[in-house]
């Protein structure tokens, strides 16, 4: 569906992993014959790999882009090197590229910065936007109480609220854009989901604290030039499936999404993710269960959700369960989350992780392509490493995935599959 199966980008293309072979000797009921069935070892260094390719090799996957496209080819070839069926679920997106940012200060006396444009902001002008620049703190509707910022730029710092509010305030009160300075070391590029009325950059913690130093002693007067395109273009969801000897309507899905902010190579956010998805799609391939596995790569998480929103509109199938691997590749700690933190699903993973001698949190999240799941009335979990310090920033390189951690994420998963698509779990 979509397009070819043609391998379009095959240098991309990494070759069948063989690993160790575990041999799981089974004897038949009654029949005393021994029957040898070859599983797979999970390796954490075969899903390091899928990480060098997706975020060194490729590198930035914004949706619809080029680099989108091959990172979908790639994938696919992963999947059917495994022997499964590969379905390309294409969906539109309004793709956003930045074309030219530029932030400086024209006085008290001229300085140049180094922004990042929030997805979907709107551009400015061609000769861009003059004014004072305003602190309006956090960017909350009482942090402009008391402050003029009508055709001025306001000056905000990242926390409390979705950059998209920060935005959408800043124009209430008559801002022609806004600046947002993160709340820790370095730069971060996010999304305006929802959209803004002006337009909106992060600059650095850094670069932030040094415009504080500015305003604080006098009046600041800066210009901002943005020069962004929106237009529609396709992406899709990548899907492999293993079809369920005994109740195959029911679906167990296993996903994580591909795409990337412009800015980061997304190793970690989420090569990480598609990685395990993939190492877990290569082990669990020889093996079948009365359930039907999904494992699905979704397409444009980073605009807000929407290729787990697409899959989740046009299943067809009833999916009990689905486990959403996003941003797993630091860190010696697992975090297992839902829109609740709690649930069937929460419990089981406790379990598990005890059982596996895996350290484990449970908690809440919904910041990931769970929530299209559940909002759908469909359980789902969370699988994340709280260590996110780099993504959506362009330090997100392979050199920061540590695959112990990825090869630990998919024993994970392979346990919780194991417990779920069995029906052992009562989803």
């Amino acid at each position: 569906m979509g397009w070819s199966t043609h391998r379009l980008f095959s240098d991309l293309r990494m070759p069948r992993v063989l690993l160790g072979v575990l041999l799981a000797i089974v004897f038949t009921a009654g029949s005393g014959l021994l029957i040898a069935q070859e599983t797979p070892a999970i390796s954490g260094q075969a899903a390091y790999a899928h990480v060098v390719a997706l975020a060194g090799q490729i590198g930035a996957r914004p949706a619809g882009s080029v680099q989108d496209r091959q990172a979908a080819e790639y994938i696919a070839g992963q999947f059917q090197s495994f022997g499964y069926p590969v379905e390309r679920q294409a969906f539109p997106v309004l793709a956003f590229e930045t074309r030219r940012v530029f932030f400086q200060t024209l006085s008290p006396e001229r300085l140049s910065f180094s922004p990042e444009v929030l997805v979907y902001s709107p551009p400015t002008p061609p000769e861009g936007v003059e004014g004072l620049l305003v602190h309006v703190g956090l960017g909350r509707p009482e942090d402009f109480r008391g402050k003029d910022v009508r055709g001025h730029i306001a000056l905000a710092q990242r926390g409390a609220i979705f950059f998209s509010e920060k935005a959408r305030n800043a124009a209430r009160y008559g801002a022609v854009g806004v600046v947002i300075y993160n709340n820790r070391p370095g730069n971060i590029q996010g999304t305006l989901v929802g959209g803004s009325p002006i337009p909106a950059v992060t600059i650095s913690q850094e670069e932030g604290q040094r415009l504080l130093g500015l305003i604080n002693r006098g009046p600041v007067r800066a210009r901002l030039l943005v020069d962004t395109l929106l237009e529609e273009r396709t992406t899709w969801n990548v899907v492999a499936s293993k079809l369920g000897r005994g109740q195959p309507r029911k679906v167990v899905v296993i996903g994580a999404h591909f795409d990337s902010v412009p800015a980061a190579p997304g190793a970690n956010d989420n090569a990480s993710g598609v990685a395990v998805v993939l190492e877990v799609s290569r082990v669990l391939a020889p093996r079948s269960y009365p359930y039907t596995l999904a494992f699905v790569a979704f397409g444009a998480e980073e605009l807000g959700l929407l290729g787990s929103q697409h899959y989740v509109r046009t299943a067809g199938q009833d999916v009990v369960a689905m486990i959403n691997v996003d941003v797993v590749g630091q860190g010696d700690r697992l975090l297992a989350l839902n829109t609740a933190g709690r649930g069937p699903l929460l419990d089981l993973a406790d379990r598990l992780a005890r059982e596996l001698g895996i350290p484990l949190s449970t908690g809440r999240s919904a910041e990931s392509d769970h929530v299209s799941f559940e909002q759908m009335g469909i359980p789902a979990i969370f699988l994340a490493r709280p260590e996110i310090t780099s993504i959506h920033t362009p330090e997100d390189v392979p050199a920061t995935v540590n695959p112990r951690a990825l090869e630990e994420t998919a024993r994970f998963v392979v346990a919780l599959v194991e417990e779920i698509a069995s029906g052992r779990a009562g989803f």
